[in-house]
């Protein structure tokens, strides 16, 4: 599967559901700090759902090409750079899921630790760049 469309396909599928998922759970958080707490619950269920995606791709992807392969295209996505605002959101919040899921996938403690402190510190990245998102009024969906 390595260098075909499907491979290229599925990427894009999980940079989307990372992405939608992050976006998502920030906008969540922000409706429940403004008493809208039913409108954060439906939004936090779509999230969890765009989460179910992304882990269900990432399955395939681990399936068919190895969880090595996968640490190889993480290090790609973090030595890309974004062309705008937008594009630098998805990058990091596709650094954040991949790291986070991947460190569920992986035995070895040191490798594990290494992928957990990379997922926190991209979610709080990915928390600063979708706070210049709202205030710039870039439309983010």
């Amino acid at each position: 599967m390595k260098g075909t469309q499907t491979e290229m396909g599925l990427k894009g599928l999980f940079m989307a559901n990372s992405e939608d998922h992050l976006l998502l759970s920030f906008t969540s958080e922000k409706l429940y700090q403004l008493n809208r707490k039913e409108e954060a619950q439906m939004v936090k269920e779509k999230s969890l759902v765009e989460l179910g995606h992304a882990k269900g791709i990432l399955e395939k992807l681990v399936k068919y090409m190895g969880v090595n392969s996968m640490k190889e295209w993480l290090n790609e996505i973090k030595n890309k750079k974004g062309d705008d605002v937008k594009e630098e959101f998805m990058l990091t919040c596709t650094v954040y899921l991949l790291s986070k899921l991947l460190s569920e996938k992986i035995s070895d403690i040191k490798e594990k630790e290494e992928l957990t402190k990379q997922a926190e510190i991209y979610y709080q990245k990915a928390k600063e760049i979708y706070e210049k998102l709202l205030e710039s009024n870039i439309n983010v969906a």
